[in-house]
């Protein structure tokens, strides 16, 4: 994934349009187009700019998150995922995930491929 890509994710992330975060970060919308495509060098005023309105830089540039433990690469991709979808699937997502969660949690019912129990009393032979 390139950093226009991730730049995109973090301005969705913000819940920003185009517009609204490139005025947000004072450039215009051609020139962040520009950035999130990958057509145009990420420059250090611009970076400090970014970081200035809580846009996870670090991210940005490595694909690694900058606060709390790293992540494993699938744990971004599916955070990454997450991100990029709509309010709406992000809710159904979430919910999947509690449910499933809460699914391997409980016990386990017994499978046809366990070992049988043995149901002898204690006294019989």
């Amino acid at each position: 994934m390139s950093f226009g890509t991730r730049l995109a994710e973090e301005r969705k992330r913000l819940g920003l349009k185009q517009a609204e975060f490139a005025a947000l970060v004072g450039t215009d919308v051609p020139k962040q187009s520009l950035y999130e495509n990958d057509r145009r060098e990420l420059r250090a005023d611009y970076l400090a700019r970014l970081a200035a309105n809580k846009v996870d830089v670090v991210y940005v540039l490595t694909a690694r998150r900058m606060e709390g433990e790293w992540l494993p690469e699938d744990a971004t991709d599916l955070l990454s995922t997450y991100l990029a979808l709509p309010p709406d699937l992000q809710k159904a997502l979430l919910t999947l995930a509690g449910q499933m969660k809460a699914h391997v949690g409980q016990a386990s019912p017994r499978t046809v491929h366990e070992p049988p129990i043995a149901y002898r009393s204690e006294g019989a032979r």
